[in-house]
């Protein structure tokens, strides 16, 4: 549906504005008075929960509250989010993707971005009582079980999918992961090492320095098989409470070699122990899900060596997370957790042959 609603900032959220969003989605209904509330750690956008109060009698299909998401309010974010296409990403995931990704997403009313400043604006169904995630305390098993149910739905809807792959708004990599190039990685990791070493794992730190030493010849191409993948799967953005986890937040979104969203989230959901003696149930749960929705010629060894490769993607993702978004003690922390929960994963997976 063409919309036309105006790109505003949280600030610019009006009972009218909210109103015309909704009558443009079919509920018919006026907003008189609205309170904003702000959700989540804001790292690289802004996310606002709506409390709406209606005017008149109140239809059924009229939510209570809504979610916004906006450019964040840190310059360096935000101007991440721009140049490196993130805001486009998301979306544009809502606007052409979420109703054909069979993936559980919320609802979008929505999903505007303005061309000229590349400003956007997002609104979305509330999705609670679910609740969001939290990587630094990891998932159940039954948790981690209801996410890659969730990504094995989504990568098998656009399986080697080479329309979508020709789509000029979508971002396909030359390499095996986006967004982060050789140049980038290395300049980031000196940061990071600087910053963040002294509090690390010796042995996690000598896994980052061969990765970066080698990340040029990892991200090379991937032959197909390829999907549209989230590429920032875990628990933070996702939300639990119900038959289904809902997935949120496609800002990094893209279409590259199969296997980065399952070793991205099962390299950093568990401590090592508990990951070692999961991690074969839960990707074999994972593998029969992508069979059950139609994928064929991928088995279960093709997986295990996509598993190995993109073992090393959640170390490129936190380690260039801590000089291009906002930086904050949560964020800091998530970083090097993330950055341990990978290195471990390549070590005992021995993915370090791959370099």
């Amino acid at each position: 549906m063409e919309q036309n609603i105006p790109v505003v900032l949280p600030r610019d959220v009006t009972p009218i504005w909210i109103t015309r969003a909704l009558q443009a989605n079919g509920v018919d209904a006026t907003v008189a008075d609205l309170t904003m509330e702000t959700v989540g750690t804001g790292q690289l956008g802004e996310t606002r929960r709506f409390h709406l109060q209606y005017a008149g009698a109140t239809p059924t299909n009229a939510p209570s509250t809504l979610i916004g998401k906006f450019p964040s309010d840190n310059e360096v974010a935000s101007t991440t989010g721009k140049e490196m296409g993130f805001y486009r990403s998301e979306v544009m995931f809502y606007r052409e993707l979420a109703h054909r990704a069979v993936i559980h997403t919320p609802q979008m009313y929505v999903s505007e971005m303005d061309d000229d400043t590349l400003d956007f604006t997002l609104l979305l169904e509330d999705m609670a009582p679910a609740q969001p995630g939290d990587q630094m305390r990891g998932c159940s098993f039954d948790e981690a079980r209801l996410a890659l149910m969730e990504a094995a739905k989504l990568h098998a809807a656009f399986w080697n999918d080479s329309d979508l792959m020709a789509e000029d708004w979508l971002y396909v990599p030359e390499g095996a992961q986006g967004f982060y190039t050789t140049e980038l990685m290395e300049s980031s990791w000196q940061h990071f090492e600087k910053t963040y070493a002294h509090r690390m794992d010796p042995e996690v730190i000598k896994v980052c320095r061969k990765f970066i030493e080698n990340h040029e010849a990892w991200n090379a191409p991937r032959a197909m098989p390829k999907c549209f993948s989230h590429n920032d799967f875990r628990p933070d953005n996702m939300l639990f409470g119900g038959e289904r986890a809902a997935i949120v937040d496609w800002q990094t979104s893209n279409f590259l070699g199969t296997g980065m969203d399952v070793a991205y989230f099962i390299g950093g959901i568990f401590d090592r122990d508990t990951r070692r003696a999961n991690e074969q149930e839960l990707l074999h749960l994972y593998h029969n899900e992508l069979i059950a929705n139609g994928v064929s010629d991928y088995s279960f060894e093709h997986l295990m060596a996509d598993y190995r490769h993109y073992s090393f993607a959640v170390l490129a993702v936190a380690i260039a997370a801590t000089v291009i978004v906002k930086q904050t003690p949560r964020g800091d922390d998530l970083f090097m957790h993330m950055v341990s929960g990978g290195a471990y994963q390549a070590i005992d997976n021995d993915a370090l042959d791959l370099l």
